[in-house]
């Protein structure tokens, strides 16, 4: 008999990294095998993707002008030591599943499951997405080719929340979850001895330079749109004594548009270029990870809030968030739809204490599988 908080636990135990969701992957097909073994099972197809450890489920049941609806789980956990003390801890050293995606994962095999014992006339895609966690998991699956086969006409997925109570849930319509990206600087100059500066080029005052003018850059954008800035970590010289060669600004930075996002990036490339120029320095510049925005569809967010309702869920209209979802490439090519699901914990997201509450799994079952039938 299926368990979906079972699941949940072996699933918390075997923590994997983006795109190595190798243990993770083998438990979902068995999984998969287990509850798909009967006559109910012919309106299933199981798809295992090439280029990752994706794996896509197909329910053909309804009319086919009516296209599928598409629910999708992220599998990949993060670099993390794990301090729950929840019994069923990470058997993998220094990872853990700090950001509720084994929930997700037992949430949409619940959802599978209950499709197959009550064969609704619908058609359903459910999607286990490896690679949220900045690693291009979305794109990658996007990529080859297998969903575009579908008429998919809409897609849904949720988060746990922390400082959310079970039986809460918290959407918002437009713009949800805002477009991270993150960026490396590195400028190279020519080390000497701090006696004879003028041999050298000093890095580490190029670095200082560009993160004083790109932060007042920033500062006098006109915009009423809301924009994070950030650089975490800087890094320059080896000795106390000689002139930096060296000096590397790691960073990030968040907005809403696409308009947005594209001229932060380039303020930090003509920032960079300007300033290795005035101190005939070299400038490297890296953009790393990014993701769409997430952006909820209206009709589908007032259909979650009339089925909370009815079905004695409570409510609330989230706020749009400056973290990064790469759900968000899929609400940019469809009609779409995230929620938090609230989870009872009281620790941060990606908090080696954060852990979701098993009982707000069938919550998730259940508000997933009013979707699916609506």
């Amino acid at each position: 008999m299926f368990n979906p908080i079972e699941l949940r636990h072996k699933l918390h135990r075997i923590p994997e990294l983006a795109f190595e969701e190798y243990k993770t992957k083998a438990l979902l097909m068995q999984c998969l095998t287990d509850i798909l073994n009967g006559e109910r099972a012919r309106a299933f197809e199981i798809y295992e993707f090439q280029q990752s450890t994706g794996i896509l489920v197909s329910y053909a049941n309804g009319q086919t002008e009516h296209g599928y609806k598409l629910f999708r789980a992220d599998m990949d956990a993060l670099p993390s030591d794990e301090a729950t003390e929840c019994g069923f801890t990470s058997e993998h050293p220094g990872l853990m599943h700090a950001c509720g995606h084994d929930v997700h994962m037992a949430v949409l095999m619940g959802l599978i499951h209950r499709v197959y014992e009550y064969q609704p006339k619908n058609n359903l895609l459910f999607l286990f997405q490896p690679a949220e966690e900045g690693k291009g998991g979305a794109q990658s699956i996007i990529s080859e080719q297998v969903l575009q086969k579908y008429p998919i006409r809409e897609v849904f997925a949720l988060h746990v929340a922390s400082e959310l109570p079970i039986g809460t849930i918290s959407s918002k319509a437009g713009i949800f979850f805002g477009i991270p990206q993150e960026f490396d600087v590195q400028f190279h100059g020519k080390a000497s001895h701090v006696a004879f500066p003028q041999h050298g080029i000093n890095a580490l005052d190029c670095g200082i330079s560009f993160y004083t003018k790109i932060k007042q850059a920033i500062a006098k954008l006109n915009s009423d749109e809301r924009i994070i800035f950030h650089v975490g970590k800087m890094q320059s010289g080896k000795i106390r004594n000689i002139i930096a060669d060296e000096c590397a600004l790691e960073g990030t930075h968040r907005t809403l548009s696409k308009t947005m996002w594209a001229t932060v990036n380039g303020l930090i490339e003509e920032h960079a270029k300007q300033v290795a120029e005035a101190y005939k320095a070299k400038a490297e510049i890296n953009f790393l990870g990014t993701y769409d925005p997430v952006v909820n569809n209206a009709q589908l967010e007032a259909k979650l809030h009339h089925l909370c309702d009815r079905d004695g869920y409570r409510y609330i209209e989230a706020k749009t968030e400056m973290t990064g979802e790469d759900f968000g490439f899929f609400t940019s090519m469809y009609p779409g739809l995230l929620f938090w699901l609230g989870s009872g914990s009281n620790y941060p997201l990606h908090s080696g204490s954060f852990f979701p509450k098993d009982e707000c799994i069938e919550v998730g079952i259940s508000v997933m599988w009013a979707l699916a039938q609506s």
